[in-house]
């Protein structure tokens, strides 16, 4: 069975991360978009929760309810599919008006 992430946007603000079966085209969890669950999935995604969905189902509902696609990755991190432009105002709504970098390495030293 293959799983993706995608990060999903409606209007600026108003994101969703979902897991998604691609076999039977079912979104199996979705979570409003925050800025730590954001940083995980753009990195490493080590603490991304994508185990244990099997109970929540919505009723194969198509992942476009959660609005445009800006970036879907494998489970495994593989990144599948991106929008650059939605991409990009993205990280520019989520994290550089709030004066932070998603790639939380950056800067230190």
């Amino acid at each position: 069975m293959g799983l993706r992430i995608e990060w999903r946007s409606k209007t600026e603000g108003d994101d969703a991360l979902l897991t998604f079966e691609e076999e039977s085209n079912t979104v199996l969890q979705a979570k409003p978009a925050d800025p730590a669950l954001l940083t995980d999935f753009l990195n490493d995604m080590e603490t991304l929760d994508t185990k244990g969905l099997y109970g929540t189902k919505f009723s194969e509902e198509n992942p476009e309810r959660w609005g445009e696609l800006v970036i879907a990755r494998s489970e495994d991190g593989d990144v599948l599919s991106v929008d650059p432009q939605l991409y990009w105002e993205g990280v520019a709504y989520w994290f550089r008006a709030r004066g932070n970098d998603p790639h939380p390495w950056h800067g230190r030293g």
